[in-house]
C-alpha cells in the first residue's frame, strides 16, 4: 500500500488500475537513439543534443497521452490518458476526462489517488460523482484539519492501515484521536496503554467499558478488577449512573466468583430489578435456590421466586408469594406441598387458584367436610370426574337425590335412571335431565310415572319423546286442569285425528261438559289456524264484554290483531269495530284526568250509540255520557241520554248523587240547534281528502275505514302520524306526546313508552295503503284475504 501524503520522486510508466481503484505504475524506459544526449527534461519532454551538436525533442512514453485527450477517442484511450493524468497528480484534467467517461471506477481512482496526496476538495468531488456519500459526508469532517499528520491519519485509516494510521495520530497534534480510534474497534487494551498517557481523564469510562466486554467472554476476574478499576478512578456523586453500572458490574462478577455474600448485598443496595434478576439468574444455575429466590423476590419476579423457594421446599417463603403469581403449575406445587403437611385449608386455596377442579372437590369431601362446596362446584362447572366422586359420597351419606343429580352431571345417565327409579327420586332424574334426553330416556320416565298414575306427568315425557297419542289420552283422561298441555301436545302433533279428539273434549263430546271457549281459540292458535282463531277470539271477547270484563276483552282482541298481522292475515272488520269500540271506552279515563272533555265526550257518545254491547253497565256508562256532554258543552246529547236514564227500566239504577241533575236536564231541554257539530272538527280523509267529523272512521265519499288514534280515538291525520314503539299502532303525535307527559304507558298494549321515543313521520304514505287494504270486504266472511302489504316500520 502506497503511503499517504509523502512527496518526492515517483516511479512514472504504464499504469493499471486493480479491483480496489488502486493505480499500479511499472516502468516503461523511452530509449534514445544513438548519439543522442539528454540535456533537459521539461513537462515529459527531454531535450537532446545530437552529435552533431543540434538539439531535438523526444516525449517520455509516461506524458504522451497527458496532452492528447479528445471527446472523440476511444474509451480505451481516453481511459489511458484519465490514468496518466491520475499518475502525474493532474486531478483537473483527470476529473474533465472523467466526465466524458463517467465510470465509476474511475471516480472512485481519482478519489483515492487524491486522498493520497491530502487533497480532500479533488477526493470530494470525485466521491460525489462515483456517488459515494458516506465519504463525501466523512470528508466534510476533516475538510478542515490542517495538520497534515492528523489529516494523514484519517486517510490512512479510511484505507484501513491502522497501524499507519496510529502512528501519524500519534505523532499530530491531537494523540488522543487514536485513543478513540482503539475505542471505536473495542480494542480497549491499546485504549488503556494510550489513556495512561494521553487521556487519564477518560480511564474511568475505559475501565468500565473494558469490564463490560470482559464480562462476556466470561473472564470474569479480569472483569471484576476492571469494574472496581472504573469505581476507583471515579470521583464519587459526580455520575450516579457510571456507579451505577461499576456496582452491577461487581455484583454480577462477584457471584460468579463465589464471593455471594458481597454480590447479593451490592445488588440489593442497588434495589435495581434487572441486576437482581441478573445476579437470580447466575445463583439459579449455581443451583444456589434460596439466594436465587430472594434476588428474584426483590427484583419483583415472583414466579421464579416462588419456584425456586417450592424447590427448595421452603413453603414458608413461598406462601405470601403464591396471592402475587397466576402460574398454576406454582399453585398445583405449592397446594401438594400444603396437603401433604395437613394444611388443608391453604391447600384448598392453592388448588383453586391452580383451577384444579378435582382435587378441590377431593379436598371439600374428604379433608374439609364441606360437601356443600364441593356440590355447588360441580354444578357451576359440569366437571364429570368431580360429579362421579360427590355422585359416590352422596350415595353412602344416604343422600340418593343428591347421587342421582351428580350422576346425571357426570354423564351416567342409566346408573342415574335405575337408582331414581329403585328409590322414587324420578323427579330429581326429570329435573337434572331437562329437555335434553333421549326419546328412549323420556319414554322410560313416561312409563315409570305411568305405572304409578301420575299421569300428567307420565303425558309430558310421551309428548317429549313424540308419543302424541299417548299423550293427549293421558292428558284428557287426567281432565280441565292440564288442556293447556293437551292443546300444546296437538298443536305439535299436526294430526287431524288428535285435533277432532280434543276438538270433541273441548265441545263436551265426550263427558257432556262444554269447556271455556278460550281453550278453543288457544287451540286454532297452536296449529297455526289464525282466522279461526280470530273468530273464536271475537266470540269470547262478546262474552267479556257482556260480562263486564272490558279489559280482558280488549287485551284479547288486541293480541287477535297483533297475530293477524304477524301472518299477514286479512282483519275481519267486526273484531276491528269491536276492538275500536272497546278501546274508546278504555280511553276516557286518560282523556278526562287530561281535562280534555269534549274527547271524552266524544268516546262516550260512541260508546252509547252501541250501548246495547255493554249490557252489565247500561246506567253507569250513560250517566257518564250526560255528564261528561254536560262539561263538553254538548247539551244535546246530555239531553238525549238523560231521557233514556228517565225511562222506567233505568231510573231506579240511577246513582242518588247523580238522579236529581239528570232530572233537571230532561226538564229543561236545549235549543232545537245542537251544537255538536260545530264544537267538533272537520277533517278531510286521508284516502280521498272528503272533509266530515273527525270522529267518524267510516268516509262517506270512498267508503273507506281509517285507522283510529289510540291516545284519543279520533281518526288518524296523515301530517300528525306517529306509531307505539312496542305495538306500533298508530297515534296523533300531538296528542299521544302529551299523553306520555303524564303517563309513560301506550293506553293500547301497556307497554312504557318515553316520550323522547316518539317519532314524527314525515310520509304515513305507506302505512295508509297498509291500513287501506287491512279490511276484509264483508264481516262474514271467514276464509283469509290475500295478506296485506306489511306495515312499514314506524
Amino acid at each position: 500500500m502506497r503511503e499517504v501524503g509523502k512527496s518526492g520522486v515517483r516511479c512514472l510508466g504504464q499504469l493499471d488500475l486493480s479491483a480496489d481503484a488502486q493505480l499500479h505504475i511499472e516502468a516503461a524506459p523511452t530509449p534514445l537513439q544513438h548519439g543522442q544526449v539528454g540535456v533537459l527534461v521539461s513537462d515529459g519532454t527531454v531535450v537532446c543534443q545530437q552529435s552533431s551538436g543540434t538539439l531535438s525533442h523526444l516525449r517520455l512514453h509516461s506524458h504522451d497521452m497527458s496532452s492528447q485527450a479528445h471527446v472523440m477517442d476511444t474509451f480505451e484511450r481516453q481511459k489511458g490518458c484519465f490514468l496518466q493524468a491520475l499518475a502525474l497528480n493532474r486531478f483537473a484534467l483527470a476529473f474533465k476526462i472523467g466526465l466524458a467517461l463517467n465510470s465509476r471506477d474511475l471516480w472512485l481512482a481519482l478519489g483515492r489517488r487524491s486522498l493520497e496526496c491530502l487533497d480532500i476538495a479533488w477526493a470530494k468531488k470525485a466521491y460525489r460523482q462515483a456517488p459515494a456519500p458516506g465519504m463525501v459526508m466523512y470528508l466534510d469532517k476533516i475538510q478542515t484539519v490542517e495538520d497534515k499528520l492528523l489529516l494523514s491519519g484519517h486517510v490512512s485509516a479510511l484505507f484501513g492501515n491502522f497501524a499507519k494510521a496510529r502512528e501519524y495520530f500519534l505523532q499530530s497534534c491531537s494523540p488522543e484521536t487514536a485513543l478513540d480510534m482503539h475505542c471505536d474497534f473495542l480494542e480497549w487494551d491499546q485504549a488503556l496503554q494510550l489513556a495512561q498517557t494521553y487521556a487519564p481523564h477518560r480511564l474511568s469510562d475505559i475501565y468500565l467499558k473494558s469490564a463490560s466486554q470482559l464480562e462476556g467472554r466470561n473472564q470474569n476476574e479480569q472483569a471484576l478488577s476492571h469494574y472496581e478499576m472504573a469505581m476507583r478512578d471515579h470521583i464519587p456523586g459526580t455520575r450516579p449512573e457510571h456507579e451505577s453500572q461499576c456496582k452491577a458490574g461487581i455484583a454480577r462478577t462477584s457471584v460468579k466468583m463465589g464471593d455471594l455474600p458481597r454480590g447479593m448485598q451490592m445488588a440489593l443496595d442497588l434495589n435495581d430489578p434487572t441486576v437482581c434478576r441478573d445476579c437470580a439468574a447466575v445463583l439459579h444455575k449455581m443451583k444456589q435456590y434460596v439466594e436465587a429466590a430472594q434476588l428474584y423476590e426483590a427484583a419483583g419476579s415472583y414466579d421464579q421466586a416462588a419456584s425456586l423457594y417450592i424447590l427448595d421446599l421452603n413453603f414458608d417463603a413461598a406462601a405470601p408469594l403464591m396471592a402475587k403469581i397466576s402460574t398454576p403449575k406454582l399453585h398445583l406445587q405449592f397446594a401438594k406441598a400444603k396437603e401433604s403437611r395437613g394444611a388443608y385449608q391453604d391447600a384448598l386455596v392453592a388448588y383453586e387458584r391452580a383451577r384444579d377442579l378435582d382435587s378441590m372437590v377431593r379436598i371439600c369431601l374428604d379433608n374439609l367436610n364441606q360437601p356443600q362446596k364441593a356440590f355447588q362446584l360441580v354444578r357451576e362447572t359440569k366437571l364429570a370426574t368431580g360429579a362421579e366422586r360427590v355422585a359416590e359420597y352422596c350415595r353412602k351419606n344416604g343422600n340418593i337425590s343428591g347421587a342421582v343429580e351428580f350422576l346425571l352431571l357426570a354423564k351416567n345417565t342409566d346408573e342415574a335412571f335405575l337408582l331414581a327409579e329403585r328409590q322414587d327420586e324420578m323427579a330429581t332424574f326429570e329435573a337434572g335431565l331437562g329437555d335434553h334426553g333421549t326419546q328412549q330416556q323420556h319414554r322410560a320416565i313416561a312409563k315409570y310415572y305411568e305405572q304409578r298414575n301420575l299421569l300428567a306427568n307420565a303425558a309430558k315425557h310421551y309428548a317429549l319423546c313424540e308419543e302424541y297419542p299417548t299423550a293427549l289420552r293421558l292428558y284428557l283422561k287426567v281432565g280441565e286442569k292440564e288442556i293447556d298441555h293437551a292443546i300444546e301436545v296437538v298443536g305439535k302433533a299436526r294430526n287431524d285425528s288428535l285435533t277432532h279428539t280434543l276438538i270433541d273434549y273441548l265441545m263436551g263430546e265426550t263427558d257432556n261438559v262444554p269447556k271455556d271457549a278460550n281453550y278453543v281459540y288457544r287451540l286454532h292458535k297452536a296449529l297455526g289456524n289464525y282466522m279461526q282463531a280470530a273468530g273464536t277470539a271475537h266470540i269470547i271477547a262478546k262474552q267479556e264484554q257482556e260480562m263486564g270484563n272490558y279489559k280482558q276483552a280488549h287485551q284479547l282482541l288486541f293480541r287477535t290483531y297483533q297475530d293477524l298481522k304477524s301472518q299477514k292475515l286479512a282483519l275481519p272488520q267486526e273484531l276491528w269495530r269491536r276492538l275500536m269500540l272497546l278501546h274508546s271506552y278504555v280511553i276516557v279515563k286518560r282523556l278526562v284526568k287530561a281535562a280534555d272533555h269534549h274527547s271524552a265526550a266524544i268516546m262516550l257518545v260512541r260508546v252509547a250509540k252501541n250501548i246495547q254491547q255493554f249490557p252489565a253497565h247500561i246506567v253507569p256508562i250513560l250517566t257518564s255520557v250526560v255528564i261528561e256532554c254536560q262539561r263538553a258543552k254538548m247539551p244535546g246529547e246530555s239531553y238525549q241520554y238523560a231521557c233514556t236514564l228517565m225511562k222506567p227500566e233505568y231510573r231506579k239504577d240511577v246513582s242518588e248523587q247523580y238522579k236529581k241533575k239528570i232530572e233537571n236536564i230532561v226538564r229543561k231541554p236545549p235549543p232545537e240547534v245542537d251544537q255538536r257539530d260545530a264544537l267538533e272538527a272537520s277533517l278531510p280523509c286521508m284516502y280521498c281528502g272528503f272533509n266530515f267529523a273527525e270522529s267518524q272512521l267510516d268516509c262517506l265519499n270512498c267508503k273507506n275505514i281509517s285507522p283510529f288514534c289510540i291516545a284519543s280515538g279520533m281518526r288518524m291525520l296523515k301530517e300528525d302520524w306517529s306509531n307505539c314503539p312496542a305495538c306500533n299502532f298508530p297515534a296523533r303525535y300531538s296528542v299521544f306526546s302529551a299523553m306520555l307527559q303524564a303517563n309513560e304507558q301506550c293506553p293500547m298494549c301497556d307497554a312504557v313508552v318515553k316520550p323522547e321515543e316518539l317519532v314524527l313521520v314525515s310520509d304515513p304514505t305507506q302505512q295508509i295503503g297498509y291500513y287501506k287494504s287491512l279490511f276484509q270486504a264483508s264481516e262474514s266472511e271467514s276464509a283469509p284475504a290475500p295478506p296485506p302489504p306489511p306495515p312499514p316500520p314506524a
